[in-house]
C-alpha cells in the first residue's frame, strides 16, 4: 500500500513520566486491538478524503511514541512519532473528548483537523484516530470568492427612501413601467382607495428615483394614479416648494 506506514510493533513502556498515565493490561490489549483494526482501514479512508488529507492512529498506551499507523502523511510524521500538544492536553485533563474540525497549523499552512478517541471498557481513552486536511489553498480561494461576491446594500442619498437594487431593463418603457409598478406595490393601498397624501407620496418617491427624467413619465404616472397630467404637475410643484422651505 503506497504512502501508508503500518502498525508500529516496537515494545514501549507502559508508564511515562511525561503524562503520568498508567494503563492496565486489559486497556493495553484493547488499545492494540483497536489500533490494529483502524490501521487496516485508514489508507482507504485517506484516499477517499483526498490527496491532501492525512489519517493516523495513536495508541495512547505507547506514549510518547504513540503513532502506530499513518496514511498520506502531510505533516512529515512517521510511525513511532509523538502525539501533538493538543493530545497531551486532553490526556492530562483526563477528558479526551472528540474534537471535530478545529484549526491547526503545519509549516505555515492551515489544517482542518479532527481527533476522535476510542475508549476501553474501563472508560479510558486508549486510541486516537486523527484526520488532518490541508485547507490552506481552499481558504485563500474562499477569501478570493468572498471578495468577488461581496455585495454592498445600495442606499442612495439620505432621504429615507427604501433600499433598492439595480435592474437592467430592455427598453425605456419597461424601465419606467417597472419603477412605477414597484412604487405602487410598495404602498399596499389600491389606487381607488388612495387619498391625495398617498398619491403625493408616490410621486415624491418616483421623483427621488429619477422617474420623471424618463420620456412620458408624467402621463404614465397620471394614468396609474387615475389623475390628470396637470394634477401630477401640481404634485411636483408642491413637492418642490416643500423641499425649499
Amino acid at each position: 500500500m503506497e504512502n501508508v506506514h503500518l502498525i508500529h510493533d516496537g515494545v514501549m513502556p507502559h508508564e511515562y513520566p511525561e503524562t503520568g498515565q498508567t494503563f492496565t493490561d486489559d486497556e493495553r490489549a484493547y488499545a492494540h486491538l483497536a489500533s490494529t483494526v483502524l490501521g487496516q482501514v485508514i489508507y482507504a479512508l485517506a484516499q477517499h478524503l483526498g490527496p491532501r488529507v492525512e489519517v493516523l492512529v495513536h495508541d495512547l498506551t505507547r506514549m510518547p511514541a504513540s503513532i502506530v499507523a499513518i496514511a498520506q502523511s502531510i505533516t512529515g510524521r512517521q510511525v513511532g512519532g509523538p502525539p501533538t500538544d493538543l493530545s497531551l492536553i486532553l490526556m492530562a485533563s483526563q477528558r479526551a473528548e472528540d474534537v471535530v474540525g478545529y484549526a491547526s497549523e503545519y509549516e505555515g499552512k492551515v489544517l482542518r483537523s479532527t481527533s476522535s478517541f476510542v475508549r476501553a471498557p474501563s472508560g479510558r481513552a486508549v486510541v486516537a484516530l486523527c484526520v488532518n486536511s490541508d485547507v490552506d489553498d481552499l481558504i485563500r480561494a474562499s477569501e478570493a470568492l468572498a471578495q468577488l461576491t461581496a455585495i454592498t446594500p445600495l442606499r442612495l442619498g439620505n432621504n429615507g427612501h427604501h433600499s433598492t437594487i439595480e435592474t437592467f431593463a430592455s427598453s425605456a418603457e419597461s424601465l419606467s413601467e417597472g419603477i412605477l409598478r414597484e412604487e405602487l406595490t410598495a404602498t399596499g393601498i389600491p389606487v381607488e382607495l388612495m387619498k391625495k397624501k398617498h398619491k403625493i407620496a408616490i410621486v415624491r418617491a418616483l421623483k427621488l428615483r429619477g422617474f420623471y427624467e424618463l420620456r412620458e413619465a408624467v402621463d404614465l404616472s397620471a394614468k396609474a394614479l387615475d389623475v390628470t397630467r396637470y394634477t401630477i404637475y401640481n404634485y411636483l410643484n408642491e413637492i418642490a416648494q416643500s423641499e425649499t422651505q
